[in-house]
């Protein structure tokens, strides 16, 4: 068996009707921007009562999804050179952008690399990228990176 690695999120979400429903609505909701989602853990269970009747269910879960293989990153990353202190763009050369964190997953977005997994060019800055990128590893949008140089 390949060895994995995971990173986990916690997420509550409620549902009118069951707790089951309450979990779809949990990995519904976060299967809209995180790809390879694998397991989840109901790890509260709540409900509100009015009236002697249940009106709602809800849960606290752990959901765990796939961290890629750096390895295999690097293999979908060729063409770029490490330890260069500018990168060329269509308007000439210009010094190294920053790079940036996935706050969720932890991916670092490298402006010398690019993304080829969703055609970025090497060279490419964190504030050009297009409104549609999305992490390559867990598939969060872009206002989910922080600068770290």
């Amino acid at each position: 068996m390949a060895e994995s690695v995971y990173k986990l999120i916690e997420l509550t979400a409620a549902s009118k009707t069951d707790i089951e429903g309450a979990i779809q609505n949990a990995v519904s909701k976060a299967a809209e921007t995180i790809r390879s989602l694998r397991w989840f853990e109901v790890v509260q269970t709540r409900g509100v009562i009015e009236k002697d009747r249940i009106v709602y269910w809800q849960v606290t879960l752990k959901l765990g999804f796939n961290v890629e293989n750096e390895s295999l990153q690097a293999k979908e990353q060729t063409g770029s050179q490490e330890g260069e202190n500018k990168v060329s763009t269509k308007e000439g050369i210009k010094p190294q952008s920053s790079k940036y964190r996935c706050k969720v997953c932890g991916y670092i977005y490298d402006p010398q690399k690019g993304d080829p997994s969703q055609e970025i060019k090497p060279g490419t800055a964190f504030e050009e990228l297009p409104d549609s990128w999305k992490c390559p590893e867990c598939g969060v949008n872009k206002d989910q990176f922080e600068k770290i140089n």
